[in-house]
Formats: C-alpha cells, structure tokens, sequence
C-alpha cells in the first residue's frame, strides 16, 4: 500500500499526463499556425512586397504619425469607459443578491453577439438628423448626435461591445475570492473603502491588467466602427487604413505590411506592461470555498440601476434602432404601424440571399470551435504542472512556447494576424496551402479563438484537486483513465464555456471573414456589411436580428447546461 501511495504522491507521472512528445507537437503546431504569419508581416515590412519596396520609411510622416496618435488615443479611451462600465457591474454581479439575476449575464452578452459595425450603424441611425433620438429626445437627442460624432462617441461605442471580455474576467476573478479574505479586513477594523483598496484591489490588479490589455488591442484592432464612425467624422485610425490598402484600388500591401507591423509592436509593448503588472498574482487554489456577499447600504438604489443603464447603452438603445430598421418601410417617416412591416425578415431568408451566408458562418464556425477545444485541452494539459518532478529543460522551454504563442493572438489585433495569413499562407513557395479555402477560415477562427478558450480550460483544469488524481493513481487508474474519468468530466464547465465562446465570435467574426474568405464563399458578416453598403440597411439589420437571436439560443442553452455541471461539480 505504501508503495502505491509513493507512486501516486504529488509529482509522480500518475497525476499527469505523459505530455513530452505532445509538447513538441503542440509548439510546432502553434509556429505554423501562430508565429509564421506573424514573422511573414514583419517580413514584408522590411522587405516590401511584389516587387514594390518596403515603406517603413514612410512611417515618420506627419500623416502616418497622426493616425497612429489616433489609435492610442481610441485605445485609451475605449479601456476607460470599458472600465466604468464593467468593473462596478461586475463587483454588483458577485458580491452581491443581484448575482441570483442570471439573466443579467446572458444579457451582458448580446453586444459581444452583435456585429460592431451594426451598432455603430444603429447609433448612427438612431442619432441621425430626425431621427429617434431626436423625435424622442428633442434638443437632448441633437446633442446625443454631437457627442456620438466625435473620438469619444466613438469610443463609447466600441465599449459598449468590448467591456463584456472585462465583465467576465473580473466577475470570475470575484468569484474565487473566499468572503474569508473580505471578512478578516472587516474585523480587523477596515472600513469598506479599505477594503475595496487594500484587499480588493490588489487581488483584481493582474486580472484587470489582462483585461485591459484585451481591451485595448481589440479597440486597436475594431474593424467595424472605424470603418463606419470613424471614416465619416474624419478619424483614421491604423486598421482603417490597414483595410483601405488591401482591399481599395490602388492596393498597397508594403504600406498595410508597415502600418501592420506598427499594431504588432504597441499589442507586444501593451503585453509587456500586462506582464509586468501581473508578476505579482495571488490565488486562492481554485474555487471559492464561500461566495461573499455585501449589502450597498446606501448605495443600494445606484446598485440597481447601474446594471440597468449599462443595458440601455450597450443593449436597449441599439436594439431598438437594429429592430425598427429592419421594419421601417421609409425611413424619412416616423415608425408608425403603417410604415412597418415584417417583410424583409422573409426577404432575407429566402434562397440565394442571407440564409445561405448564416449557414455557412454556423457551420464553420461550429468546426472551428470544435478543432479550438481540443486544441486548448491538449495546450493546458501540456502547460499546467502537477507536482514536482524535475522536467527536461527543453520540455519546459517548449511549454513556456506553448503558453506564449497560445495567448499570443491576443495580444495582436486581428487585422494583422489576417495580414500575415495573407502573406504566409498565399506565398507562393509552399507545394500545399488551405489559402482560398473554406479550411482556411476555419484555421483563421481557431488562431483567433485559441486564447479565449485556452483560458477557459486552464481556469477549469487549475482548479482540479490534485488529492482527486492521486486517490484514482493509488485506486490503481493509469493515466489516461485518470484524463478520460476525472479529468475530462471536471473540464466539461469550461470546455462548454470556451467552446461557446470560440462558437460566437467564430459566428460574428468580421476581418478574416471579409479578408481571406474565398470569394464565393458568403458569410454572416460580410454578407450584412454588403448589404450597408449597396443601401440595403432593413435587410442588413434583419439579418442581424435573425443571427443575434439564434446566437442568443446557443448561448441561453449552453449556459444553463455549464452552470448545471458546475453546481454539480460543487456538491
């Protein structure tokens, strides 16, 4: 008995699974995938492309300097007004009743189904000259349309949409905090306000430095209100420009290879500082024993409506402009009931027309959800350690490989990793290549939504006992019963969590959707930019309706699924 206890005790190989050779596997996987394309940018940067020389040069002109100025600037602001709207709803969503409101969640949810460039669209239309805002609002709606037409207008709007990925990380930070750690501060004689700045604080800081940092490259890399908003108030930034040159005659891939390399070296330089911020991270070895709960005292009443107005930026009032869009027959007239109709919601299913486009953006994002969670699986089984045994060095370096180059994509806006697929995987060198293939937007939606659900499952697997795989390693299981009987059913909550993620944003996707989709290939959200474009606004908004709602499905489905296994992984 003794010896099998020895044989199961932390750090024998019982506990874990064998990973050497998988390792290597997964880091060469991740350099193909990941690292190749992102290489290949910073190589057409310096070296130009197609016979037309590199326009690093071009860089430090006073044109190239302002829009780089602007990016910043948008970045900055899009990470404060996120902030105050995801930091206090989050606090009020964990450490307080208001957390037995689920709906809540689901509803966080509806801007991140949304295509950015819809709510830009709807909060254009909604503030446009006569329009709701104005009819409904008087002088105050003209003065909502001044604000929405300016850098923070415009800000304010892609917050609305990116403070959902803040929102659940600092909300599921909250959540592992033991009421332990607020209770001891209290009878130590700390007063809410010290607590909140000695104990809460510091606990959150490496979260919301993540957080911050997502939010910050994916307000860097927003394809769609800087395209909408941003074009039309005169506010270019690096990925509008970056668009502009590879899809707007004359095409100027050195130039989009230069700027491109720009948004690569502030999403490292943002990382960097993350890093740095988080080297002091504190856990609390998984779950929370004993969920806090704090009553807002006097601050009861601006507890309630915080999450309510939160909702009415970010979720009522865009809604309400997407729904009567897709309705109103003249837009010059109020929406009265004869001037709606539920017409275009057919028209756009109709063979030949958006049906198809949704199909194939479920489908292939389906797939590419899939191939995401077995990839993160096998990432977080290769990066996590259990136990203490000495490990090769260079397993361990290609571990840390693995991590790195896992997150790696989100610390890069998307337009360039789609830039760099377009360099790397259309080369014309390689013998085989996926480039102008459905395979090729599916390996697009898996390097994207790697890190999403690579985070997923490591907070999931972290949280793992490791007396549960040394009791099954001494009950005599060997390590891949222990992966397939314990380990793969405690994983199941943040699997689902992750593939619904990857599903999501693999079904709302616009940059790669629009760049490296093979031309007869429609899909959800080029097919409703198109439909902006030729004036085709009520079936455009449709078509959002019709994929926001059944997103809306998946997601109320597949989370009232994960909190059932997750209560009954609690019992």
């Amino acid at each position: 008995m003794t010896a099998r206890l020895d044989e199961a005790a932390p750090g024998s190989a019982a506990t874990r699974p064998h990973t050497g050779g998988g390792v290597y596997a997964l880091l060469a996987l991740l350099l193909v995938g990941v690292a190749a394309p992102l290489v290949a940018v910073l190589i057409r940067a310096v070296t130009g492309y197609d016979g037309r020389p590199s326009a690093l040069g071009q860089l430090t002109e006073s044109a190239n300097l302002r829009i780089v100025g602007n990016t910043v600037l948008l970045g900055v602001l899009v990470v404060v007004i996120a902030t105050v709207m995801a930091a206090p709803l989050a606090f009020l969503m964990s450490w307080t009743p208001l957390r037995r409101h689920r709906w809540i969640d689901i509803a966080v949810m509806v801007p991140f189904l949304t295509p950015p460039y819809v709510a830009a669209m709807a909060w254009l239309d909604f503030t446009r000259v006569n329009g709701l805002a104005e009819r409904w609002l008087g002088p105050f709606g003209a003065g909502l349309r001044a604000v929405v037409e300016t850098p923070v207008g415009m800000a304010a709007i892609m917050a609305c949409e990116i403070f959902t990925f803040l929102y659940l990380l600092l909300r599921n930070r909250l959540d592992t905090i033991p009421a332990s750690a607020d209770e001891m501060a209290a009878v130590a004689g700390a007063s809410a306000g010290q607590r909140l700045r000695l104990v809460l604080a510091p606990l959150l800081t490496p979260t919301y430095a993540l957080g911050a940092l997502i939010v910050f490259i994916r307000a860097a890399g927003e394809f769609g209100t800087p395209v909408t908003l941003g074009n039309q108030i005169g506010f270019p930034v690096l990925v509008s420009e970056i668009y502009g040159n590879v899809t707007i005659d004359p095409l100027n891939f050195p130039r989009a290879a230069a700027l491109s390399s720009l948004l690569l070296a502030m999403g490292m330089t943002v990382w960097g500082l993350q890093q740095w911020v988080s080297r002091r991270d504190i856990g609390f070895g998984g779950r929370a024993a004993r969920r806090a709960t704090v009553g807002t005292g006097r601050w009861t009443a601006a507890g309630l409506l915080w999450p309510g107005l939160v909702l009415l930026v970010s979720v009522v009032v865009p809604y309400i402009a997407i729904l009567l869009g897709a309705m109103t027959i003249l837009r010059s007239k109020p929406p009265t009931p004869d001037n709606l109709t539920f017409d275009y919601f057919a028209r756009v299913l109709r063979p030949g027309r958006g049906l198809e486009a949704l199909q194939n953006s479920v489908v292939l994002a389906f797939i590419a959800a899939t191939v995401t969670t077995v990839l993160a699986v096998a990432c977080a089984l290769a990066i996590i350690r259990r136990g203490r045994d000495a490990v090769p060095r260079a397993r361990s370096a290609a571990r840390r490989g693995v991590d790195l180059l896992g997150i790696a994509p989100d610390t890069v806006p998307t337009i360039v990793l789609v830039i760099g697929f377009i360099f790397f995987w259309n080369a014309p060198w390689l013998p085989l290549t996926p480039y102008n293939t459905r395979a090729m937007v599916v390996l697009a939606y898996v390097v994207i939504t790697l890190p999403m659900a690579l985070q997923q499952v490591k907070t999931a697997y972290a949280a793992i006992d490791d007396t549960l795989l040394e009791a099954a390693a001494a009950a005599g299981a060997n390590t891949w019963q222990i992966l397939r009987r314990i380990t793969i059913p405690l994983l199941v909550p943040g699997l689902v969590a992750g593939w619904l993620l990857a599903f999501l944003l693999g079904v709302r996707e616009v940059v790669a959707s629009s760049m490296v989709r093979p031309s007869s290939l429609p899909l959800l959200s080029p097919w409703i930019l198109g439909q902006f474009d030729q004036g085709h606004r009520a079936e455009a908004m449709a078509m959002t309706v019709i994929g926001v709602l059944s997103s809306t499905v998946v997601l109320v489905i597949l989370e009232w699924w994960r909190r059932r296994l997750t209560d009954r992984s609690t019992r």
